[in-house]
């Protein structure tokens, strides 16, 4: 009983240092031990006494893990980590670049890049077939991540 107490501490200390020390050393390290202590209460006991072993120690680390879930973004180190600002919104219509000119700097074979007059680079769909680079674009359709352009004569 001794080995399994001592392995389930020393695995709970080594999951909480994890928590601390980022780079998965100590939590796969604390988690072995859980998994040592499993082994170990299966080899020393009979019945149903290793399942209720087992069923402490998987409890053990779900309460530890739910401790990491509340802690974790409140702590200076997640605050760190977590992002804050928004993206943007994906889905909306940005009606400025409607009509809008450029030139194609890759070959839209329907997908491409293209050269906006105001100096911009944007990831386009052409609205027909390839458009060759160096041809003249104009924006007809700018709807959320999706711009569609046509060749200018």
């Amino acid at each position: 009983m001794v080995t399994i107490v001592t392995l389930t501490v020393l695995g709970s200390l080594l999951v909480f240092a994890e928590i601390l020390l980022p780079g998965m050393i100590a939590g796969s390290v604390g988690a072995l031990c859980f998994l040592g202590a499993i082994v170990s209460g299966y080899k020393t006991y009979d019945g149903a006494t290793p399942h209720y072993i087992a069923l402490a120690i998987l409890g053990i680390g779900l309460v530890e893990f739910l401790v990491w879930l509340w802690w974790f973004p409140r702590s200076s180190i997640g605050k760190a980590l977590i992002s804050k600002g928004a993206i943007g919104k994906l889905n909306e219509r940005d009606p400025s670049l409607q009509g809008q000119q450029g030139v194609a700097i890759t070959d839209l074979r329907p997908s491409g890049s293209v050269r906006m007059a105001g100096g911009g680079k944007l990831d386009v769909v052409s609205e027909g077939g390839m458009i060759l680079a160096g041809a003249s674009v104009k924006v007809v359709e700018a709807d959320g991540v999706r711009i569609v352009v046509r060749q200018i004569d």
